[in-house]
């Protein structure tokens, strides 16, 4: 990194700011050292000398379900030499999910083989992007995308259910658009068709089991496709052969497959989306997909992370940490001994322009020992506008003693 660094960036000299009066402007410095960075930042997304052209921003979706399981398409960076890189996460266009369903409600993070942190979504760029800043990756280093739970409240839906198949055996208009929803989000590389990969990631999503070669070759004989994978015609019309199950099971088991997919009795993704990822680069980079579910190892490991980044509140004895960026939160325990049996209840005294989600609690209380490891999510949210503001209490329900303390969460 030095070597862009003092290529690129000159020396700023504190005397070539220096007034008449014999001080600094302080002005001046701050818009030359602004403008400065811009051009670090710019010039470390150039090429090396030699090359003619930049690499592109590459860019590839992934796909995630926050219930009945939790699972995304994750990523493994391929580079021949640590690149500088910048990673950028936003919702895809589906039209099936809720307006504003997930709306700040992923972060992304990159972590090494050693399961080091190297970085997370914590800025908001325009039109709801999120963004990673300049870091260096290497190869090996994972890609995985995470919620904060918000999303989590049972929506009410009727159990009347719409129609996938019509009575002609034809696929209902509204069921193949959902059809079409769910091939552009399982297109990892964006190229209008699914290879065996994708078409494998969107099978065990939906709680499948894998296409071995066999299945794929009938499949490239059968059903349309180019290049080596399936158009969203052929996507299509391998359901529709679906459809002529003469056992008439068709229906029940593309149900169970939306259900895993995150969709309710209407059609409605309430508990899955899509999203599409950009990285901008200094060299090329290649990323390998892969379905991931999310365990209690993974969230062990990034609630560690993030309460070891946090702020400590030093004002409530089991002294939880709040990890926060531009646009969500986590606060964070770690139960210690003497703590894993308490019980605690979170008093919210202001909030504003804030969603919050207590996980697995009823009526806010906060068991440490209902855990599954050594680290607590207390709370998570996600901020609707910047003005967003929360204080909270944090009450000991086994002893009826409250802190009295008042912690800004935003």
């Amino acid at each position: 990194m030095s070597r862009y660094f003092f290529d690129t960036n000159p020396y700023i000299l504190l005397k070539d700011f220096v007034n008449d009066s014999g001080y600094v402007d302080i002005a001046a410095l701050l818009q030359e050292t602004n403008s400065s960075k811009v051009e670090v930042m710019s010039k470390l997304l150039e090429p090396d000398e030699g090359n003619d052209e930049a690499p592109s921003p590459l860019k590839f979706r992934g796909y995630m379900t926050v219930y009945p399981k939790v699972q995304c398409i994750c990523y493994t960076i391929d580079v021949a030499e640590p690149t500088f890189c910048e990673i950028i996460l936003s919702l895809a266009n589906n039209s099936d999910v809720p307006r504003d369903r997930f709306l700040n409600d992923l972060f992304l993070i990159v972590y090494n083989m050693h399961d080091e942190l190297i970085g997370i979504t914590r800025h908001v760029l325009s039109d709801g992007h999120y963004s990673t800043g300049m870091m260096t990756v290497n190869s090996g280093d994972k890609v995985m995308i995470f919620g904060m739970g918000t999303t989590m409240d049972r929506k009410k839906s009727t159990t009347e259910r719409v129609v996938l198949i019509e009575e002609n055996s034809k696929l209902s208009k509204r069921f193949r658009a959902t059809l079409m929803n769910i091939f552009d989000s399982f297109d990892i590389d964006q190229d209008g068709v699914l290879n065996k990969n994708e078409m494998n990631f969107y099978t065990l999503a939906c709680g499948d089991s894998e296409l071995t070669d066999d299945d794929w070759d009938i499949y490239m004989d059968t059903f349309d496709n180019r290049d080596g994978g399936l158009t969203m015609s052929g996507f299509i019309k391998v359901h529709e052969m679906e459809a002529l199950d003469p056992e008439g099971n068709a229906a029940a088991d593309l149900w169970h497959s939306l259900y895993c997919l995150g969709y309710d009795t209407q059609l409605s993704a309430i508990f899955g989306c899509s999203y599409d990822i950009v990285a901008r680069i200094s060299r090329p980079m290649r990323i390998e997909p892969r379905l991931q579910y999310v365990v209690k190892e993974h969230r062990a490991f990034i609630l560690e992370s993030l309460y070891r980044l946090g702020e400590p509140d030093e004002r409530f004895e089991m002294r939880p940490r709040l990890f926060r960026t531009d646009y969500f939160g986590l606060l964070i325990a770690k139960r210690e001994e003497r703590f894993a049996n308490e019980t605690y209840r979170m008093i919210l005294t202001k909030r504003e322009h804030i969603k919050i989600n207590f996980p697995h609690q009823v009526d806010q209380l906060i068991r440490l020992a209902d855990s599954d490891s050594d680290w607590v999510l207390i709370a998570s949210y996600t901020v609707t506008d910047p003005d967003a503001q929360l204080e909270y209490n944090l009450e000991k329900v086994v002893e009826r003693s409250a802190s009295s303390a008042t912690s800004p969460l935003a």
